[in-house]
């Protein structure tokens, strides 16, 4: 397990939007243990570096915001004296910059495999 030092240095050498993290250090070390937890679950093969857990982790703190919690409830828009905010889908559980390092979860790598399973073809060739 990454230390909240490791993760805050990473963090701090290498992100100019640190607000989230900034916000509540005493959950800092539980967004590492749950970044880490969820990356071990979304891609066990991946050895987990600090960059990728410290994307995660900012992530995970960003989620706590009230108006993302609507979002991650599929809430279409949010009204507050005149205030909007509209979401165009679900807030996706894996970091962005983590996504584009590692691509699709496991699991979405199974259930794409488990839909196209019937297109398999052995041998021969196309007419």
């Amino acid at each position: 397990m990454l230390t909240t030092d490791e993760v805050s240095t990473w963090i701090a050498d290498n992100v100019l939007d640190t607000a989230a993290w900034d916000k509540l250090p005493l959950k800092q070390p539980l967004a590492i243990k749950q970044a880490e937890r969820n990356l071990t679950r979304w891609y066990p093969t991946v050895v987990l570096t600090v960059e990728l857990v410290s994307l995660q982790a900012i992530w995970e703190m960003e989620g706590l915001d009230p108006a993302l919690k609507y979002q991650k409830h599929s809430v279409k828009s949010v009204n507050d004296n005149g205030e909007g905010v509209t979401y165009s889908g679900i807030r996706d559980v894996v970091a962005p910059d983590v996504r584009d390092l590692l691509g699709k979860t496991a699991s979405e790598i199974a259930e794409e495999e488990a839909a196209g399973g019937t297109d398999l073809q052995y041998g021969g060739s196309l007419i």
